[in-house]
């Protein structure tokens, strides 16, 4: 994942110059239009998350794009993670890729009226905080306790117990949230 994001950016990078130098250097005013609209669907390419954290950034990037795709409005309130946490990859890529699920299938659910996911990630006194909130129903959240249900949260719980059990989530009507909280000091395994 980490070297398809990577070459993906390269290749977009590298594109974009590109296609600026060609539209500099033509008179063709076909040609120009054209280019013209290849740089302005380039400048609608969703914007790519940049928290410090390069394997959080290619989890969040992948499944937001996802979101996106789905017609799931993303809202992003803060973005920024510290460079290491304490956690493996393969913890954090679990811990990460489950609550992302968990939140699209919920804001896709029947009955949504507005469709978001809303992360929140920071620092704050010493803890990295990831927030994630979305749309979802009643209905949806009841049918996460069904038998054969809910292996994401058991996931998400035994990553979370590894780490202080700072794991809390809040639902209403219209809404799930749930946040985590992974010290920066020393890991508390």
């Amino acid at each position: 994942m980490r070297r398809q994001n990577e070459q993906v950016m390269l290749l977009r990078h590298d594109m974009m110059k590109h296609f600026q130098v060609l539209r500099q250097t033509t008179a063709d005013e076909r040609t120009a239009a054209y280019l013209d609209g290849l740089l302005g669907e380039n400048e609608k390419i969703r914007p790519v998350v940049q928290s410090g954290n390069e394997m959080l950034d290619i989890i969040l990037n992948g499944k937001l794009s996802a979101a996106t795709d789905a017609g799931i409005q993303v809202e992003l309130i803060h973005a920024q993670a510290p460079d290491r946490l304490p956690l493996a990859d393969a913890e954090l890529c679990s811990l990460i890729m489950n609550i992302l699920d968990n939140a699209l299938e919920a804001a896709a659910a029947p009955g949504v009226e507005r469709r978001y996911v809303r992360l929140d990630m920071h620092i704050r006194n010493r803890f990295f905080v990831f927030t994630c909130e979305n749309a979802a129903t009643l209905e949806w959240i009841g049918r996460e306790a069904a038998p054969g249900r809910g292996l994401g949260m058991k996931a998400i719980r035994q990553v979370a117990e590894r780490y202080g059990n700072l794991y809390k989530t809040e639902y209403g009507d219209d809404y799930y949230k749930a946040t985590v909280l992974l010290p920066l000091c020393q890991p508390l395994k």
